[in-house]
């Protein structure tokens, strides 16, 4: 295939080498906010109906399985994120083998990880729920909610792997649109479940599980458009070029599972300190979060193609320019849901409790009182990880990554509440991402100053 052919595939006015820098970053990253905003509603609505249908236990016990899910996306972030970053790298140097076999060996080893870690997790589900920290009055919901989500499991790793490498093969809105169809496809099939049905949470289980489906076949089409230049073929490269792929992931592989890590943590110590109701309050707290959160994942997500494909051509003050425009939307979005955290905390809380869990709301109403200051800072943090990863350069990634959402997180539940109480717990993840920002900035300068940080070459690009 010639390097024409392929430059045809995208819109000139797009192209992340030769296009507007402003232009070209809002095409990709607002079908991909969209889409991670079409996930967490369809998540926040998850919680909608399980809250006011099901009660504040069954909310609980969604929040209990997390960490579980968490293993499988750090799965996938750690091969396809790794994996889509150097594939864009060689379709920004138009070698479209070598990009389709980093593809075909990323797809099989996430959907043998998925499959190999959804057996062992079924085999010992019961010892598993009991390890998550339930309590005997929720174990029952755990263990049938991730029943039914742990079986179709590999189908959602197959989705959102393929979703990485649709986005850096020129379609981002083709990448939305699947993440839409899986919102749309679980909120219709929650109100049929829970509400007519009357399945209680294993009817949200179902409803996730399905919708999966919906996602999965809307990406598989892109393998049969005139558009896609990637293919399914082991003809060039090695399986090593795979532990290149993970190692440069290998960030977002400890920030996901590190998410779960956190989770089951502050289950443990809201169960401890203030029981179910506590863990129902953070989990509230955790939707709302995600409204956030999401947003600097898209955001974060669509830098790595433009970032990726530039470092293959050789551009360094492009990459430069689109790692700002993407700071600064992030901290536009983290802005602006602090604002409407401190604004509308009651109204937030009501979509997900019915009037007689008074408990639950009062200690979701002070956790958010101390939590807002997070949202200021995660997106940055979470763009500037994901710009050290799209350049190739895991260490820091995996700093900034390990140093937010986990290391600094745990020494906060540990010592906080030592001195503070109660406010100690709420404070912790706002004070890890503010020492967080402090360490991303500091690393960003360093390599902003190295002597090779003006130097254009060409796929070791140095920033």
């Amino acid at each position: 295939m010639t390097a024409a052919h392929d430059r045809d595939r995208i819109d000139p006015r797009y192209d992340p080498v030769t296009g507007s820098v402003v232009a070209t970053f809002f095409r990709y990253a607002v079908p991909s906010v969209l889409g991670m905003l079409a996930v967490t509603s369809a998540g926040i609505i998850d919680g909608i109906f399980i809250g006011n249908f099901v009660g504040a236990k069954a909310l609980a016990a969604v929040n209990l399985a997390q960490p579980t899910w968490a293993a499988f996306t750090a799965i996938v972030f750690t091969l396809a994120v790794g994996g889509s970053v150097i594939c864009g790298r060689f379709l920004g140097q138009q070698d479209i083998l070598a990009a389709s076999s980093i593809f075909t060996r990323t797809l099989l080893a996430s959907v043998g990880a998925g499959i190999i870690t959804a057996g062992a997790d079924l085999l010992f589900l019961e010892d598993l729920v009991r390890l998550l920290g339930a309590t005997p009055e929720v174990q029952p919901l755990v263990t049938a909610y991730m029943r039914v989500v742990l079986i179709f499991a590999p189908v959602f790793v197959a989705g959102l792997t393929m979703d990485y490498f649709v986005r850096v093969n020129g379609r981002p809105v083709l990448a939305a649109s699947g993440l839409v169809a899986f919102a749309a496809t679980n909120i219709a099939l929650n109100t049929l479940f829970i509400v007519y049905l009357d399945w209680g949470i294993v009817g949200a289980a179902w409803a996730s599980a399905l919708a999966e489906f919906a996602f999965f076949f809307i990406l598989l089409s892109h393998w049969f458009h005139p558009r896609c230049s990637l293919r399914l073929t082991l003809v060039r490269g090695q399986w090593g070029d795979l532990w290149s792929a993970v190692w440069n992931g290998f960030s977002e592989f400890i920030n996901e599972l590190s998410v779960g890590l956190v989770v089951l943590f502050f289950n443990w110590v809201m169960i401890s300190r203030q029981g179910v109701e506590g863990v129902a309050a953070y989990t509230i707290v955790t939707y709302l979060m995600m409204i956030g959160l999401e947003v600097s994942y898209g955001i974060s997500e669509s830098l790595q193609p433009m970032i990726s494909r530039n470092l293959g051509a050789g551009n360094p003050r492009r990459i430069r320019q689109f790692m700002l425009t993407a700071v600064a939307a992030a901290f536009s979005v983290g802005l602006l849901v602090s604002v409407l955290l401190l604004a509308l905390p009651e109204s937030m809380i009501s979509l997900f409790l019915g009037p007689q869990e008074q408990a639950t709301a009062v200690i979701a109403l002070v956790f958010i009182g101390y939590f807002w200051p997070t949202f200021l800072l995660n997106g940055t943090n979470i763009t500037l990880a994901s710009y050290f990863t799209a350049l190739h350069r895991p260490l820091p990634s995996a700093v900034i990554a390990l140093s937010r959402s986990l290391v600094l997180p745990c020494i906060g539940l540990l010592l906080l509440p030592r001195f503070w109480g109660d406010a100690g717990v709420y404070l912790a993840i706002p004070l890890a991402e503010l020492f967080t920002f402090i360490l991303a900035i500091v690393l960003v300068l360093r390599l902003k100053s190295t002597p090779e940080g003006s130097r254009d070459t060409n796929t070791d690009t140095k920033l």
